[in-house]
């Protein structure tokens, strides 16, 4: 693919802070993320820490060539004297024959958002930006945030659609006690408490954080992960070594803990924090030992603990419906995608994903349906020749076996 830069300088009208007058909006394939501009306007940002320098750093260092992927980095910068004002971290790649553009995401991003100096967060560059892009059949930039849709929106072209899953996150009070009595559910706090009770009693327990040894640990998680999770990234050897290249180059935003008991590791969570927000995302429980504490559970709140005691606000379980997510009292936000066809194979590959997913979606809908009837026939039918002749079947069309 032809990757060169392309430059437009053009008139644009910021927002609150003044104007604008020219922006040099073009391509930087060479971008620095770990540069002290890049760091000025990141913190100077509303980007979150998957926008974070050693995210980025990482992510398009490891991430890009397991996928075929290219960087793609969109820039604006004061014409007068270089002043980066805007970045988006892109990515493009072929799938199918069919040329996208897509947020630094690949499986590992959770919130697409652009890194945009305050000056420029109420103009329109869409046009700028768009003359600046390579050729693409489709462009799709997700998962976005319910509040990040008109920022992107000012930098792309495309229409807003609704995605199928939302972000979960609760908002913490100090002190613990208290706020973990108004957020759970009565039903569900007592079941913590006992299996928590009963764990704490159990020998030595201790929650650390890593702070040495971060490959690892994230090595630590995928193994005691392993055959847990259906298409589970962090088996991938290259997903591994962006995650430790994370928790070891952005020690002020990465944290690894490991929850132990009597020295014997229990459970690991890997996680970002920014602004008092501590943002979960992955978790290896050790189920075959400790299966008995609900070794998950534990460490979410003993992790939402001590975070309310280092003065966090919020503890954002990020994307994804998982029903335990709301028995920690957290509230859900709709996700987005923001998607432009730019070619006529780009339409007609939308409208063939478009069918596949619809496709997919009834399968769910199917399988949700049959489980009960699944299950009950495995209760009813247990180790016998009928067993194998109905709820086999059943089970195969659920999409379940």
């Amino acid at each position: 693919m032809d990757m060169s830069v392309g430059t437009r300088v053009e008139d644009v009208q910021g927002g609150s802070e003044g104007h604008v007058p020219k922006l040099a909006v073009g391509l930087e394939p060479d971008f620095d993320f770990l540069s002290d501009e890049y760091r000025a306007l990141f913190e100077a940002s509303a980007a979150t820490p998957f926008q974070h320098p050693a995210w980025l750093d990482a992510f398009y260092r490891t991430m890009l060539a397991p996928h075929d992927a290219e960087k793609l980095v969109v820039t604006g910068r004061d014409s007068t004297d270089g002043t980066l004002l805007f970045l988006l971290p892109l990515l493009r790649r072929r799938r199918s024959g069919v040329v996208l553009i897509e947020a630094a995401n690949l499986g590992v991003g959770d919130y697409a958002h652009p890194v945009v100096a305050p000056a420029l967060r109420r103009g329109d560059f869409v046009s700028a930006v768009s003359a600046a892009l390579p050729p693409y059949d489709i462009l799709n930039i997700r998962p976005i945030r319910d509040e990040s849709r008109g920022l992107w929106r000012a930098f792309l072209p495309g229409r807003s659609r609704t995605l199928d899953y939302s972000a979960h996150a609760a908002g913490l009070s100090a002190p613990f006690v208290a706020w973990r009595g108004k957020a759970l559910d009565g039903s569900f706090a007592r079941y913590l408490d006992r299996k928590k009770k009963r764990f704490l009693k159990s020998g030595k327990v201790e929650l650390v954080r890593m702070d040495s040894d971060f490959r690892a640990g994230i090595d630590l998680i995928a193994a005691i992960r392993a055959g847990r999770f259906e298409d589970d990234i962090l088996q991938n050897a290259y997903a591994r070594e962006f995650y430790a290249d994370v928790a070891a180059n952005g020690q002020e935003v990465a944290r690894i803990y490991r929850l132990m008991l009597d020295g014997a590791d229990v459970a690991q969570a890997f996680g970002l924090v920014l602004d008092g927000r501590f943002y979960y995302l992955l978790i290896g429980a050790d189920y075959e030992r400790f299966g008995k504490h609900s070794p998950g559970l534990v460490l979410y709140d003993l992790l939402i603990e001590k975070w309310i005691e280092e003065g966090g606000t919020v503890f954002d379980f990020t994307i994804g419906d998982e029903a335990f997510k709301r028995d920690f009292g957290t509230t859900p936000t709709p996700m987005h995608a923001l998607v432009d066809t730019a070619t006529l194979k780009g339409r007609l590959a939308l409208s063939a994903f478009d069918a596949v997913r619809g496709l997919r979606d009834r399968k769910n809908e199917a399988a949700a349906l049959l489980r009960p009837l699944r299950d009950r026939l495995r209760q009813v039918f247990a180790k016998t020749a009928v067993a194998i002749m109905l709820a086999g079947p059943v089970a195969e069309f659920a999409g379940l076996v």
